[in-house]
Parts: structure tokens; C-alpha cells; sequence
């Protein structure tokens, strides 16, 4: 049922979403110089090496690679084919990355948060929507694919340690409830910043060496790199329609941009809340985390996957999560040996836990709770999303195709009417403060 209406909602309205991204687009470049002036520093390579890294490790985790093979699967032909979303996604970005600046451009402008811009343009109970909305997105939604990352790790060792095999309820009772009661502590005792912190550190350099692997990777199986172009263009052309006649994979395309890089939630506003540099540095800099993150997740994550599944024995695109990511793995560590299976684990684990962790950190920042109110919301909806991730992760992703478009939609119609009332008449803004 959720998933019946979210589907509906993206195929009905995505159109709309592409004219109102068009529209403040055009509207905003051609009034660039009115709305906001050039700064006359130039921009830091150490603030803007410190802004990149923030933002990319907060955005690339283990909910990236989850997504995209959970697109691979949707836009295929019941396992075969799927590889056109990387073009999907290209065309997509066209429209999503560009919306990046326009979002953090015009809440450094209004010097507002997201909730506060979006109270400012619509109004104070869509906003309520918004930031509810977006909360639960994150702390039920996003932590849900956390979960079943990290509960395939624990699947993967335990058979290759112990050679024992983890059931379902196995892994809620070793994996999830003592995750959630680690968690638990974590925040009670107030220490989630400090983890967020180590975990941040060291995501960072579990990137590079994630990179690190995909050169390996590449090099190893330079000679499939023509027929994977070739599979993408053979079944871009055989594209599947729904609802109106869109495309399946422009809107798979769209969700994923949106979950990967998190285009169009106000999360790349609240990134650059500190306003360390310049307005448009500042969206520019969100631009370039944009493209990086959705670079890494998608063309790494199908590249790989798509080589596993033509030569490797038992990879193959299934409806079956669990069985995907197992895949994608054991491709990795098939071609990579010990140290790429040892750096996927390792970036699952610490972006897994930093995202549980972080999602309550935004929750704490976001949400007009007292201190027990917002830590026992909080522990309500990962208490759900790490039983679900183990009986029903269809579920979770369907929630969270919902989620992002009802938010994705209430920050796109926040961008139209601020572009509508103040970007082609600027004055109008200012009159208003």
C-alpha cells in the first residue's frame, strides 16, 4: 500500500518537480548578481578541503551502495538488465545538482534554516510537516538501511569466522537489540557528538581507501569496462514506462539522487549552516559534494555489481536485499582479495553507526521537543526501523521513497515561491525581514 502510493505520487508529480527545478533555476542564475554578490576573497583550499569532507563523508555510507542496487533491481527486467540507471541518474543531475546551489544559496541569503525558510515561504504548519516528516526519514528510513548493512557484515563473518549461519532471529537478538541499547546509552549519557566525531574522522579515510579499491578493482577487470558501456546503452534504450508514460528509471533516478546525495531534503543547507565561507562558495562547494558522492555511489556500486553478476557464480540481481548486498561483497572481495573485503566491511560499519547516530543528532538540532521527548521519538522509530530491516526491509524503503518525495516536494515549492516573490523581485524579501 505505501509503496502503491508512493509509486503513484512520483509518477503523477514528477513532472511538476521538473518545472518548478526549471523554473527557479533559469530565474535564479538570471538574477544571480541581484540576490547575492560575488566575494572578493578567494576561496581557501583549507576551508574548502575541510567543507568537501564534512559533507561528502556525512553523505556517502552504506544507505549509497544499498540504494543503488535496490535501483538496479526495480529498473531491471526481473534480474536482467538495470545497468541504464547510471544514465538515468545522469540526466537527473542535470536538474537535482544545479537545485543544490539554488537550496543553500537562498538560506544563507535569508540567513534561515530549512525549516525556518520553509515556515518563511509556505508557512509554519507545512513546515511542522516538513521537519516531522524529514526526521522520520532519517531516523526510521535511513537508519533502516544502516541496519541491514551492518547486519550483513555480521553475516558475512560469521560464516567466514565461525562458519555459522545467521537467522532472522539471530540477528535481532546479537545485531539490532544490542545496537539499539549501545545507541541507547550513547545518547542518554549525551556522547553521540564526541562518536559522531571519531566516526566522522575516520570515515573519511575510509573513503580514500574505498576509492583505493575501486582503482584496484578497475585495473583488475580493465577488459570488462566496454561491454559494461554497452549493457548501459543496450538497456537504457529499453527503458520500461509507468503511470502518465514516465520513464521507471527517471524516476528511480530521481529517487536516488535524492537519497544519495540528499538533493532537495534542506539537508545540504543544514550542512553549511555555519556559514564558513561566502553564500555562493558555500553552495558551490555543496555542488561538488553532490556530484562526488553520486559519482562514487552509483557509477562504483553498478560497475561492480554489474561485473559480478556476468562473472562470478551466484552474484545475481534479486528482489532480495540481503542477497544483493551479499553479492556486491563477495565481487569485491572475489577481485580485491583480503583488503577489499576489510575496507567494505569497515565502511559499512563506521558509516552505518555514524548515520544511526547522526540521525539523532539532527533530530536533536531540528525537532521543538524536550530532552526525554526527543530521546524516546527517537528510540521509538530505530526500535521499528531494526525490526523491520530484519522481517521486512521492502517496507522501509518503500516508507522512504514516500518520505522523500513529500519533503523533497515541500522544498522544491519553497525554492518556486521564494524564487516566484523575492528572487524576480528581490526587494519584496527585504521588505519582509
Amino acid at each position: 500500500m505505501v509503496g502503491f502510493i508512493g509509486g503513484s505520487l512520483w509518477s503523477i508529480f514528477l513532472p511538476s518537480i521538473i518545472i518548478l527545478g526549471l523554473y527557479v533555476l533559469i530565474n535564479m542564475f538570471r538574477n544571480l548578481d541581484k540576490i547575492s554578490t560575488k566575494s572578493s576573497e578567494k576561496l581557501s583550499f583549507k576551508k574548502a578541503k575541510s567543507a568537501l569532507s564534512i559533507s561528502v563523508s556525512s553523505k556517502i555510507g552504506t544507505g549509497a551502495i544499498i540504494g543503488v542496487l535496490a535501483a538496479l533491481w526495480k529498473i531491471s527486467d526481473n534480474g536482467v538488465g538495470g545497468e541504464s540507471i547510471v544514465l538515468w541518474v545522469l540526466i537527473g543531475m542535470l536538474i537535482l545538482v544545479p537545485l543544490t546551489y539554488s537550496e543553500v544559496l537562498f538560506t544563507q541569503i535569508t540567513n534561515k534554516m530549512p525549516r525556518e525558510f520553509v515556515e518563511f515561504t509556505i508557512g509554519k504548519k507545512i513546515a511542522i510537516v516538513y521537519i516531522v516528516s524529514l526526521v522520520i526519514l532519517y531516523s526510521f528510513g535511513f537508519v533502516g538501511f544502516q541496519f541491514t548493512g551492518i547486519q550483513t557484515v555480521a553475516i558475512i563473518l560469521s560464516d567466514r569466522v565461525f562458519n555459522q549461519s545467521l537467522g532472522q532471529g539471530q540477528l535481532l537478538l546479537y545485531i539490532i537489540i544490542p545496537m539499539i541499547i549501545i545507541t541507547a546509552i550513547i545518547i542518554i549519557t549525551k556522547n553521540h557528538e564526541l562518536f559522531i566525531d571519531v566516526l566522522g574522522s575516520l570515515i573519511s579515510i575510509v573513503i580514500v581507501l574505498y576509492v583505493v579499491m575501486f582503482g584496484i578493482f578497475l585495473v583488475k577487470t580493465s577488459d570488462f569496462i566496454p561491454q559494461y558501456f554497452a549493457d548501459v546503452l543496450k538497456d537504457f534504450t529499453n527503458y520500461k514506462s509507468v503511470g502518465i508514460g514516465l520513464p521507471i528509471g527517471l524516476i528511480l533516478g530521481f529517487q536516488r539522487i535524492i537519497q544519495i546525495s540528499e538533493t532537495v531534503l534542506g539537508t545540504s543547507a543544514l550542512a553549511s549552516s555555519d556559514r564558513e565561507n561566502d553564500p555562493r562558495q558555500e553552495a558551490f562547494l555543496q555542488v561538488i559534494a553532490t556530484v562526488i558522492t553520486l559519482f562514487v555511489a552509483v557509477v562504483i556500486t553498478s560497475y561492480i555489481f554489474a561485473y559480478g553478476r556476468t562473472h562470478i557464480s551466484g552474484v545475481v540481481l534479486t528482489g532480495n536485499g540481503f542477497d544483493r548486498i551479499l553479492g556486491y561483497i563477495e565481487t569485491v572481495s572475489h577481485i580485491t582479495g583480503n583488503y577489499g573485503l576489510f575496507v567494505i566491511l569497515i565502511f559499512f560499519l563506521f558509516s552505518g553507526y555514524c548515520t544511526v547516530l547522526g540521525s539523532f543528532h539532527f533530530l536533536n538540532k531540528t525537532m521543538k521537543l524536550g530532552d526525554n521527548g526527543k530521546i524516546i521519538f527517537y528510540l521509538i522509530l530505530i526500535s521499528i526501523s531494526g525490526l523491520l530491516s530484519v522481517s521486512n526491509f521492502g517496507f522501509i524503503f518503500d516508507v522512504v521513497d514516500l518520505l522523500m518525495f513529500v519533503v523533497g516536494f515541500i522544498i522544491m515549492l519553497s525554492l518556486f515561491l521564494f524564487t516566484y516573490y523575492n528572487v524576480i523581485s528581490i526587494f519584496i524579501y527585504f521588505t519582509r525581514i
